[in-house]
């Protein structure tokens, strides 16, 4: 091919050719020889050495073409993680698809520059052998400076590709910039988590008729503003990861209290690092991150003195910048300090140590600089980020990132597809409104609020609204779904200020109103973010026989939280001189019995507790409103208001039962004398990578998904101290767990520490700031040195008829575990007999830090999955060496506890099986035989996946010969009775039991 390449100036923009030959082919050849002659979709193959397009960028041009040939007029989306190949993914598009004249829309200068000399010889098109010598380069127009000239246009106009960055368009005339928009036939617009900036938008007014196609890595704005559009691809950063395109990232934690402490210990391990990787032979850079100027400098001066690491200041003020960054871009610093990063575009592999002095508040833009440091590369390393983690002050989605213990490689791709799954669900919602509105676009994420009326739907006027807005407000945004039960609005009012008399002043308020009419169940819900009188005035226009819903019917809402703990409660009372009182903490205890013998009415409450496995709150008032401490997208709020309308409308329930049924606490000087059911570790554990964490002493160590815990059955006879064990495949240490003046307090001899990332701490110290869990008989639970019980005593006796009788004739009862040799009279290997022929996988997952003893999965279709947890027992054998079935408790004790442990797997089916996948690779990795009975380790990899959109129904079982039905005590199935109904509370599961006859 001949190298030169041709460049016409068109005023002070210019229009690039490469030429194959010699010859000197127009515009209009090349896209004649585009449609002549054939793109090659090969897709490269690893395993035989087969070199074409990535598995992502195959995806990504199939669906861009086949969108091109369908009737949607809305910009489609194609999201592909940083280092997936979108770059050439575009070029394939435009040649592929034939685009005529196809403007490219790029946020900044370098990226104008760098996918104008991939488009100048198609870049690896040629080298993969997509295209052939027939196959010829685009002419490729760069526009740098604003046209004002018609003339200049038409020229411009003499090209296949047109690239720009957005705001060089504010330099054009109007006619210039019409001309120019209307000719093109295609808009690509690269990096669209920028595409809501005003000018952006104002240019794709001209492709309403037109295909626009948006590529992102993240489709989401940090400012909470939609991308608009539908997301036509999408290749998960998980997938990315997986298929080797993705760096696997090191976290490195500081933690220091003060900024002067963190910059410093930041600086410190960034240049250990950095130069621990070069004496490994690893060529990469550090580029410390700042988030202003002044900061820059300041950081600046922990570097300076490594002279012979040559770091460099470099910002938007910096002097002779293209120089220094030539110098960055050749290697000759290793050592970067700036503001943020260094544009969009600027793409250097070697980056692959990032000191964040200042970490990103926004989920959206820590995703996009992390994609910048996780190019893969044979002759590099791993990415590196240290980062402060005491008072990093992020969002929650962020929480887990800035821990001692987090694992970013799960943690960046778990956010990542749930914050794209959220944006898919929003835009299948926002499909019902095809009313053209510019609401959608304005990052809607209205508090979970609402009063609900009864509402007759003669009385449904939504076109209402704009005649009373014209007297009291103006509406700016709109919309009426198609089904005609949904309107949305904002408005603006004027607002006299407080500081002056002056009537001439006022403050413009913007407020948000949605109103949904339930038409099935004839209610209407109510938000807005207006406090004042004019809301029911808006609800009279609309709906003119509205009937507010108040007093006790609110109150059902709080209905199906489960382990319900009240936070606060106002009660109004008719005593002298008082009124109104609010309640908090163990206080609300007292006041129970006042509103069940009506002596107090219920004002207004919240709490939290369970629903649906989830953690979750609620608050009502008796004046009509309900509310969560929570805000979210719009589509959310529909969900919740549904949930909380059938509660209000279910006449069954009595709100004052659900206030005798809340869990109270009480702080103890000793522990209650109940058996322990279980024990398990703090929610603060329960939330981390459990494979990232260490626990063990001078002799020891273990991953924490290997550890367990369990107890004494009993506290001690004083009820001061209960005996805790942590329990590994090959150990076992005692923890002395004891109250001392009322406060708990953890005792291990052993030494004991517990390690996150690379810093151990003792496990008593730990205990004693997040305690274990203890569920005792009675459904009641303690932490640390509080006890969590229900106002009533549970003895719910298990219903005896539910029991099922197995045959164990051959079986070993005395053997529980089929162990890594297959013991085949074992109870767990005749149960995995009997019921593999009713599942798809099978899977032994017996020992420490088991889900349970055995996990089987059924795959309808890959629509549902059914999971079932299997829990076994054995019987003990008496002193003539026999086992017996009878009617023993203690035969009981534990296998309830195990099966209420296992609760916690039930919410994250995701974590489930990639729990399974780690115990099995674990297995294997020891040469042993595997844990899958039925089944294989690809096919689990395949459930991981149909995870992700399938439904699930989980189902529990415990197994223990040791019962026998016959004999069976009122002992027994109280216990049973109280773990059916804990583990029925909080996830909604029935339990079975298997026994002997």
């Amino acid at each position: 091919m001949n190298t030169d390449v041709k460049c016409k100036e068109v005023g002070e923009n210019c229009i690039y050719w490469q030429p194959i030959n010699q010859s000197n082919q127009s515009y209009k050849d090349v896209i004649h020889s585009w449609k002549i002659i054939f793109f090659a979709f090969k897709e490269e193959d690893l395993s035989t050495g087969v070199e074409g397009l990535r598995p992502p960028q195959i995806g990504a041009i199939h669906a861009g073409l086949g969108y091109e040939k369908s009737d949607h007029n809305e910009s489609a989306t194609i999201v592909m993680p940083t280092g997936t190949g979108k770059t050439e993914t575009i070029l394939s598009l435009v040649v592929a698809g034939k685009f005529p004249l196809t403007l490219v829309i790029v946020p900044s200068d370098a990226l104008r520059t760098q996918i104008k000399n991939k488009f100048l010889n198609l870049g690896l098109l040629r080298k993969l052998e997509l295209v052939d010598d027939k196959f010829e380069n685009p002419h490729v127009a760069t526009i740098t400076h604003g046209v004002k000239r018609l003339q200049e246009i038409d020229e411009l106009l003499n090209s296949n590709v047109i690239i720009a960055t957005p705001s060089v368009f504010s330099n054009f005339s109007a006619s210039c910039l019409a001309t120019l928009l209307n000719a093109c036939t295609h808009l690509i617009v690269d990096e669209a988590h920028h595409i809501a900036a005003k000018t952006w938008t104002n240019i794709k007014t001209y492709f309403l008729d037109k295909k626009v196609f948006q590529f992102t890595a993240t489709p989401f704005r940090s400012d909470g503003i939609r991308v608009e559009g539908r997301i036509i691809f999408d290749y998960s950063l998980k997938k990315a990861q997986l298929d080797g395109y993705f760096q696997e990232i090191d976290f490195h934690s500081v933690k220091e209290f003060t900024q002067e402490k963190s910059d410093k210990a930041i600086s410190e391990k960034a240049i250990k690092i950095l130069r621990d990787d070069i004496s490994l032979g690893f060529d990469h850079m550090v580029m410390a991150r700042a988030s202003s100027i002044k900061r820059a400098k300041e950081i600046f001066k922990l570097y300076e003195s490594e002279t012979d690491l040559y770091p460099v200041l470099i910002n938007s003020k910096t002097k002779n910048s293209k120089t220094k960054l030539e110098a960055i871009k050749n290697g000759s610093h290793k050592i970067i300090v700036c503001v943020d990063m260094l544009g969009e575009g600027f793409d250097l592999a070697n980056l692959k140590i990032s000191a964040m002095h200042d970490v990103h508040k926004s989920i959206n833009i820590t995703l996009q600089f992390i994609g910048r440091f996780t190019r893969t590369n044979n002759k590099l390393g791993n990415a590196k980020f240290i980062a402060n983690i005491a008072n990093t002050g992020v969002s929650k989605e962020l929480a887990k990132l800035y821990v001692e213990d987090s694992d970013w490689n799960n943690i960046i791709s778990e956010v990542s597809l749930n914050k794209i799954k959220d944006e898919k669900m929003y835009q299948e919602f926002k499909e019902k409104f095809s009313e053209s509105t510019n609401i959608f676009n304005l990052g809607l994420v209205p508090n979970m609020s609402t009063t609900i009326y009864r509402l007759a739907s003669k009385s449904w006027n939504p076109q209402n609204i704009f005649s009373l807005g014209e007297k009291h407000f103006k509406i700016f945004e709109h919309t009426v779904n198609d089904e005609n039960d949904t309107i949305i609005f904002s408005t603006k009012t004027y607002v006299p200020v407080g500081w002056t008399k002056s009537k001439e002043l006022f403050d413009e308020i913007w407020d948000l109103y949605v109103l949904y009419y339930d038409k099935e169940n004839s209610l209407l819900f109510f938000h807005t973010s207006n406090k004042g009188t004019l809301n029911r005035y808006i609800v009279k226009s609309i709906a003119n026989k509205a009937i507010q819903v108040r007093g006790e019917p609110i109150f059902r809402a709080l209905y199906g939280l489960r382990r319900l703990r009240l936070q606060n409660v106002g009660l109004n009372k008719n005593k002298k001189g008082v009124r109104y009182t609010m309640h908090t903490g163990r206080d609300i205890a007292e006041q129970i019995p006042d509103i069940e013998a009506q002596r107090a009415v219920k004002s207004n409450i919240f709490g939290k507790g369970f629903e649906n496995g989830e953690e979750t709150s609620i608050g009502c008032s008796y004046k009509g409103k309900i509310w969560a401490m929570d805000s979210d997208s719009i589509d959310k709020w529909f969900t919740w208001c549904k949930n909380v309308g059938k509660k209000i409308l279910d006449e069954s329930i009595d709100p004052n039962h659900v206030l005798k049924t809340a869990m109270r606490n009480t702080t103890l000087s000793s522990f209650p004398h109940l058996p322990i059911i279980s024990i398990d570790w703090p929610v603060e554990l329960l939330r981390k990578n459990e494979e990232t964490i260490i626990i063990g002493n001078t002799d020891w160590s273990e991953k924490l998904v290997n550890c367990e815990l369990n107890s004494a059955l009993l506290p001690a006879p004083d009820g001061k101290e209960i005996s805790i064990y942590l329990c590994t495949p090959e150990n076992r240490s005692e923890i002395k767990f004891s109250l001392n003046n009322d406060e708990a307090k953890f005792e291990s001899s052993d030494d004991l520490y517990i390690q996150f990332g690379k810093t151990p701490i003792l496990l008593n110290d730990f205990f004693s700031e997040h305690p274990p869990t203890l569920l005792l008989v009675d459904t009641s639970y303690i932490e640390g040195d509080q006890h969590y019980y229900p106002n009533e005593q549970y003895a719910y006796l298990y219903d005896k008829n539910k029991i099922k009788i197995w045959n164990w004739e051959g079986v070993d009862i005395s053997t529980e575990s089929q162990k890594v040799q297959k013991i085949r009279s074992s109870i767990q290997y005749n149960t995995i007999e009997k019921i593999k022929g009713s599942y798809d996988l099978v899977f032994d997952d017996d020992g420490s830090g088991e889900i349970a003893d055995i996990v089987a999965i059924k795959n309808d279709n890959d629509r549902v999955l059914y999971i079932d947890f299997f829990h076994l027992k054995y019987c003990s054998k008496n002193k003539e060496g026999l086992s017996n079935p009878g009617a023993r408790v203690d035969d009981v004790y534990q296998v309830a506890g195990q099966a209420a442990k296992s609760i916690k797997w039930i919410s994250d089916v995701d974590k489930l099986i990639s729990r399974l996948i780690y115990r099995e690779t674990q297995r294997l990795a020891k040469d042993e035989l595997s844990r899958i009975d039925k089944g294989d380790l690809e096919y689990l990899f395949y459930l991981q996946k149909v995870a992700k959109l399938a439904y699930y129904e989980f189902n529990m079982t415990i197994i223990q010969p040791a019962i026998s039905k016959s004999k069976v005590s009122d002992e027994q199935l109280i216990i049973l009775g109280n773990a059916e109904t804990y583990i029925n509370e909080i996830t909604g599961i029935k339990l079975n039991v298997i026994s002997s006859a």
